[in-house]
């Protein structure tokens, strides 16, 4: 009787040990990133007290770094090569050994649990057979993470494939320890300027070359797409040829609450290019990532003459104060953002209100990007240095490291007399590496530069 019960001690004790981790737990992740720069990690669905157990599990963007937060993405392998989640006490199973099959967590004592292997390859099979590869989906959720989220987290279905080598990025997978990446930081962030597209610009020099810009820019991948919004018709917001918007919205993501912030884009051109397809991309990225963005055009040159920019985003403005339930979005969280000849119209709209044919709006912010502000000029009343009358709304402006001269030279001084003669300080940031368009052409693609201090100047002035 001895005998059989140290027999029956000695075995349950070899079926402890062998469930026992061989490491610390990790993440299991995409080796390839996927349109994401922290990879996919297996992740059960929810979390908390949402959290789905007996669910399909899926992928989510890798939690690197965030404690408490990524224990539903940390797997250890057991001496039998069982993937377990020791937070749970639960143990990786695919719901059968046949392609399509889906992959679920159930209790590790259970039978159907069976052992995994990681190739060298990357491929990740069930033990009992090398034909069937655990595999991403190529299809991406975006789920409601912050908007203020450089690169929103989403999500990839998982499932059982038959191992092929045109999958090989949707079915390489690699261990990787929950600090191995940081969150994106504004230290980190010229890492997203590749060494061509850089090399390109310094070449371009600072002349703004906008059309050779836009041509450099033309084949790099965005986060969203024309797939991922929806677009309004055409608005004539104001009497004036050339007063028209566009609003839009993001289809896969939206603002967790009701009303978002909302972006008004304000094109460049010198005064007298420029339509609702300039700042498409901008438009689309912004809408993507959960804004409402509304998209304005404004009369040109040589028809339209001063102050009727300034004037036009004051209407845009207004438009969009009076339909703001309609476009879902929070007419207290209005920020204005104008490029070039557009930042020259914002900054009148924002600076002085008395050129204004009525009552200004009031807004949450405004961003001139390498706005077009003469250091010189005989029309000293269309000059905004020299004549700024209001301080009260928060700007960031914002200048290329290759600007021409003039626009360095402008944002200088208005930077100057904000500071010395009105007493307030603005924010100003130089955009390394970036001529006088690059900045704004690269928002949604994975230089993210500029979207970064956009995101977090609209983020401060929410209310």
């Amino acid at each position: 009787m001895k005998n059989i019960l140290a027999v029956t001690f000695f075995a349950m004790l070899a079926v402890t040990y062998s469930n026992r981790a061989t490491a610390d737990p990790q993440f299991l992740r995409s080796s390839h990133k996927l349109g994401d720069p922290s990879g996919y990690c297996l992740d059960i669905p929810g979390f908390g007290a949402r959290l789905a157990k007996d669910a399909p599990i899926n992928t989510h963007t890798c939690k690197y770094n965030r404690p408490g937060f990524s224990i539903d993405e940390l797997f250890e392998v057991t001496e039998r090569n069982h993937f377990r989640l020791p937070e749970y006490d639960l143990c990786l199973a695919a719901n059968a050994l046949v392609a399509g099959s889906y992959v679920n967590t159930i209790d590790c004592t259970a039978d159907e649990v069976h052992a995994w292997t990681v190739h060298a390859d990357g491929r990740v099979t069930p033990s009992d057979t090398s034909k069937l590869c655990l595999t991403l989906s190529s299809e991406k959720v975006y789920v409601n993470s912050s908007i203020a989220n450089l690169t929103p987290n989403s999500t990839r279905s998982v499932s059982l494939e038959n191992c092929a080598s045109e999958l090989e990025q949707y079915q390489s997978w690699r261990w990787s320890g929950p600090s191995e990446l940081d969150t994106l930081t504004a230290n980190t962030l010229r890492a997203g300027m590749d060494a061509a597209t850089a090399a390109r610009i310094r070449e371009l020099g600072n002349v703004g070359k906008a059309r050779e810009t836009a041509a450099l820019y033309a084949a790099h991948e965005r986060m969203f797409s024309a797939a991922d919004v929806v677009v309004s018709d055409e608005v004539e917001y104001g009497p004036e040829e050339g007063q028209r918007l566009q609003v839009y919205h993001g289809i896969k993501r939206n603002h967790p609450q009701n009303a978002a912030p909302i972006i008004l884009l304000v094109h460049g051109g010198a005064f007298a290019r420029g339509d609702l397809a300039s700042f498409v991309d901008a438009a689309t990225h912004f809408a993507g990532l959960g804004y409402v963005v509304v998209n304005m055009t404004y009369p040109l040159i040589p028809k339209a003459t001063w102050p009727i920019g300034a004037q036009s985003v004051a209407s845009a403005v207004r438009w969009i104060k009076d339909n703001a339930t309609d476009i879902k979005g929070d007419p207290d969280s209005i920020f204005v953002l104008g490029r070039s000849a557009g930042g020259a119209h914002v900054a009148d709209f924002v600076f002085r209100p008395g050129i204004l044919d009525d009552e200004s709006p009031t807004i949450a912010g405004a961003i001139l990007a390498s706005p077009a502000i003469s250091p010189t000029d005989e029309r000293k009343d269309g000059q905004v240095l020299g004549n700024i009358e209001r301080t009260s709304i928060p700007v960031l402006i914002m200048v290329a490291e290759f600007d021409p001269d003039r626009y360095k030279t402008g944002t200088a001084n208005l930077y100057r007399e904000l500071i010395v003669d009105k007493g307030v300080s603005p924010r100003i940031r130089q955009m390394r590496g970036h001529n006088h368009t690059s900045y704004t052409t690269a928002i949604g693609t994975a230089d993210t530069q500029a979207a970064e201090e956009i995101i977090d100047f609209m983020t401060t002035n929410t209310n």
